[in-house]
């Protein structure tokens, strides 16, 4: 098992006691526990929009991925970022809980959501994904707050161990494998398979949450357990956001999550805005269309209401005209 070290957060504090309150945790023992680390990640997916609006919404399209600014963005005004944005915030205030904590990176899975579940084909690294300690426990857990359809919860990194995921039906596991294509020979000896072996972040549901075929799961994105470094991230995001014919340059997307169910079961629900510029909620099987944005406008204001993020008036003009789902009146 790999040790974590206890690492000085670069939030104080200050800024932990502002973000516990921001995200409803202003009571939860400042313990570094299981439970917290729980709580904290499911408090913070249904506070913080997964969203890139500042890539088609402001002028130059910056996603900065600065603890400051990220401080700025989502504590003092309550936005949201995609996963480089999302776990670096998650990452400084976890240290400043007293978690050990660090992040490393992700290549997804650009088959995944094929129907040939078995697939896969991983992307440059694109993805940051957390890998937490609590307290005096030395089991490593993985933690991301900033995938669409990511974990709820925290997934312990022991192979093909499954974890509830937002609500039933949907699981999560993790699983070892070889990544396609090494050039490590994994059969001659155990340091080769230990180097090239990678975790794989799975799932047993498709894009719409319904079940796939009995014992069936598809990958999401893989990882390994190397170290990676805030530099490192901002120049992923930078790549990621300037990079066309990823699903951030092609598309404006956006995904708010909320705690639905009673009594003790804590499941969790995923509003959506699709490609077509439509609104929907997933709760376990169940799925619903709660708006459908038919012009540009409409789009901003689904934004605003469903996903609580910050459009200013007049931001469309930054949009690219093939991204508008009506071109405006004056182009």
């Amino acid at each position: 098992m790999v040790g974590i070290k206890a690492i000085t957060s670069f939030y104080s504090d200050e800024q932990l006691t502002v973000y516990l309150k921001c995200i409803g945790l202003e009571s939860v023992p400042r313990e570094p526990t299981l439970d917290t680390l729980t709580q904290i990640l499911q408090h913070h997916l249904c506070t913080f929009a997964w969203e890139h609006s500042t890539m088609h919404y402001t002028d130059g399209g910056a996603m900065d991925v600065s603890p400051s600014a990220l401080y700025e963005r989502f504590i003092e005004g309550r936005g949201g970022s995609y996963c480089f944005g999302q776990n670096t915030v998650l990452l400084g205030m976890l240290r400043a809980m007293g978690f050990r904590v660090y992040g490393t990176a992700g290549r997804v899975n650009r088959f995944m959501t094929e129907e040939d579940v078995d697939r896969v084909e991983f992307s440059d690294p694109s993805h940051m994904i957390l890998l937490v300690q609590a307290g005096s426990n030395s089991e490593t857990y993985m933690v991301d707050a900033g995938f669409s359809f990511g974990p709820a919860r925290p997934i312990p990194l022991k192979d093909l161990e499954i974890v509830l995921g937002a609500a039933p039906p949907e699981k999560h596991r993790l699983m070892r494998a070889a990544p396609p294509n090494s050039s490590i020979d994994i059969e001659a000896d155990e340091e080769g398979k230990r180097i090239a072996e990678e975790w794989r972040f799975q799932v047993n549901v498709d894009e719409h949450r319904k079940p796939l075929p009995q014992g069936s799961w598809r990958t999401l994105y893989a990882f390994n357990q190397s170290e990676f470094f805030l530099r490192d991230f901002e120049a992923f995001s930078f790549f990621v956001a300037h990079r066309p014919g990823t699903i951030f340059w092609d598309r404006v997307n956006a995904v708010r999550w909320e705690a639905y169910g009673g009594g003790n079961e804590h499941y969790l629900a995923r509003l959506v805005l699709t490609k077509d510029g439509k609104v929907m909620w997933y709760g376990g099987e169940d799925a619903k269309t709660l708006k459908e944005c038919r012009s540009e406008t409409d789009r901003i204001v689904a934004l605003r209401e469903y996903f609580r993020i910050r459009v200013d008036e007049g931001a469309e003009k930054h949009l690219r005209s093939e991204l508008r789902l009506v071109p405006l009146e004056s182009s």
